[in-house]
């Protein structure tokens, strides 16, 4: 018994077929957003591995048009961004960190890329207050060391010493805020 009568090629029609293709298409689009987004990112790390840097950003920014939520796509994409040392890319990667922060709060790779990325712009309180973010959610010795360098940079070398010595807190053998300390 048949529910769908045979229907020959010719009686659908090419338009209705092309629209049928298109809403296939589109659906399977809809459905693997996740999927298509970490193959953008896997095709963007080709790039960078064959230091074609622009085109892996683009990749990366692609990414995160199918998922925003790919946390992998948001960290390269600000990383890379900064390795760049262009003020545009820098600024680019501060607002795409903030936006994915806004949804994502406390992510620690996404706080550190966008506190470095403030640093190289000069923007030292809010680097310190990201680093320090950063290491409020997962322990990170490196981000309390980079939170007393952006304090000294400002002027305040006793905060930089506070921070140097909480990142020691947390990991007593350190080396960076030994050093730091030792210096200052």
């Amino acid at each position: 018994m048949r529910f769908w009568p045979k229907l020959q090629p010719h009686a659908i029609g090419r338009a209705r077929r092309c629209v049928l293709a298109v809403l296939g298409v589109a659906g399977a689009a809809t459905i693997l957003r996740p999927q298509i987004s970490s193959a953008l990112v896997v095709r963007g790390d080709e790039m960078l591995y064959m230091a074609r840097t622009a085109r892996a950003l683009v990749l990366y920014h692609r990414a995160l048009f199918f998922d925003p939520d790919n946390a992998a796509a948001a960290d390269r994409y600000v990383f890379v961004s900064m390795t760049t040392h262009r003020r545009t890319a820098l600024e680019d990667a501060v607002v795409l960190a903030t936006s994915f922060l806004r949804r994502h709060n406390g992510n620690a790779t996404i706080l550190m890329d966008r506190a470095l990325c403030n640093r190289s712009l000069g923007r030292q309180r809010a680097a310190e207050l990201d680093f320090v973010r950063a290491d409020m959610e997962r322990k990170n010795a490196a981000a309390l060391v980079f939170a007393g360098y952006a304090a000294l940079r400002l002027g305040d070398p006793s905060r930089a010493r506070h921070w140097w010595r909480m990142s020691l807190n947390e990991h007593p053998d350190y080396t960076p805020a030994e050093k730091a300390l030792r210096r200052r």
